[in-house]
Order: structure tokens, then C-alpha cells, then sequence
């Protein structure tokens, strides 16, 4: 092991790419809210969420250690972390699919992907799972200058991406009708899955 810089732009961007890549609630979203309002609705809602991605990078950097140690030893915590995303699982695989002139807003998309990102949950795991690593492997220097380079880079990889679902909503949602018309029923059956193998991990 050795120390260095670790926390650099292009180091950001691949830890976030991993991370933010599959499919999820945010993605999903995003991809819906572009389909039906246009891309410029979707990256208001995007923009929201890459800054709750970026405080998820901070926290795991500088409290990841105490988390970790809250998440498993507090029950509490561990019911919340499966509750929280099984709740809005139910929550969007109930709610309708339809268009909202109120997304194209921009505060009201700001702020519904800060929340989208805060419930996903598996997203702070996921930044304490890769924090962990690459503190351990490479004990990274931390000064004013790395944290910000890792800021941007964080919230250049979740923009990124972002922006690639908002960018084929069209291709990808026009050829598929049955992805069109459940869209919220497929992101909450993807919360109560992740919802489900926390309880698989904590509980059996």
C-alpha cells in the first residue's frame, strides 16, 4: 500500500460509474421523466440527485468507518435501511404512470431527485462498500484540493450517466411498450428487490 492523491477526478468518475450504471430508481426515473417531458425535464432531476450522490461520496469518506459500525450493530438502522425502500417499492408499483406538466418545473424536479436519490438507499451502501476499498488500498492524502476534484468527479459520473438514460428515453421506451406503460411498476418492483436482499443479508 501507499499513499497518494488518490481522490481525483477520473478516480470519482469510475467509482460513481460502477455504482450508478445499473438500473435503478434514478435511472428509471430519469429515463420516464425524459420520455414523457423531454430531456431538459429529466436533467432537473438529475441535477438533484448527482448532489445527494455527491454528500453520499463525502459521507462514506469521512464517516464511513462509523457507519459501518452503526449499521451493524444498531437493528434500528438495518429495519430502516430494508423499510425505507420497500415502502416506496410499494409506493411506485401502485402509483399510475402519467405525464406531470409540475416535472418540467425546475425546482419541483431538483428537488424530486434529491429525494429519488435520498431513498435509494443500496446507493450510500454501495459509496461505503467502494470508500472503504479505496482507503484500504491506497490511503489516500486528503487536502481542500482532492476533496473538490472528487466532488466534481462524482457529480461529473452521476450526470453522465444520467444524461445517457435521459438521451435514448426515446429509443429505448418507443420500442419497448410494455417498459413504457410500467415503468413505475418496474421501479418498485427494483426497490423491493434491493429492499429484499438487504433483509437476506441482515435477517437470514
Amino acid at each position: 500500500m501507499y499513499a497518494e492523491p488518490i481522490h481525483t477526478p477520473l478516480t470519482a468518475i469510475m467509482v460513481t460509474l460502477i455504482g450508478a450504471l445499473p438500473l435503478g430508481l434514478v435511472n428509471l426515473t430519469v429515463l420516464d421523466v425524459s420520455f414523457r417531458n423531454g430531456k431538459s425535464a429529466a436533467l432537473k432531476v438529475a441535477h438533484g440527485a448527482a448532489w445527494i450522490e455527491v454528500l453520499f461520496g463525502f459521507t462514506a469518506l469521512f464517516a464511513g468507518t462509523w457507519i459501518g459500525s452503526a449499521l451493524h450493530q444498531n437493528k434500528i438502522t438495518e429495519y430502516l435501511v430494508m423499510i425505507i425502500p420497500a415502502l416506496a417499492g410499494i409506493f411506485f408499483f401502485l402509483k399510475k404512470n402519467s405525464a406531470s406538466a409540475d416535472s418540467r418545473d425546475l425546482y419541483h424536479g431538483f428537488i424530486q431527485g434529491i429525494l429519488l436519490n435520498l431513498i435509494s438507499i443500496q446507493a450510500l451502501l454501495y459509496w461505503l462498500f467502494a470508500m472503504t476499498y479505496v482507503n484500504v488500498r491506497w490511503q489516500p492524502e486528503l487536502n481542500v484540493y482532492s476533496i473538490l476534484l472528487f466532488a466534481t468527479g462524482i457529480w461529473l459520473g452521476k450526470m453522465g450517466v444520467l444524461w445517457i438514460y435521459a438521451y435514448f428515453s426515446v429509443p429505448i421506451l418507443s420500442r419497448s411498450t410494455f417498459m413504457a406503460r410500467n415503468i413505475n411498476r418496474i421501479i418498485g418492483a427494483v426497490l423491493v428487490f434491493s429492499a429484499l436482499l438487504q433483509f437476506y443479508k441482515n435477517i437470514l
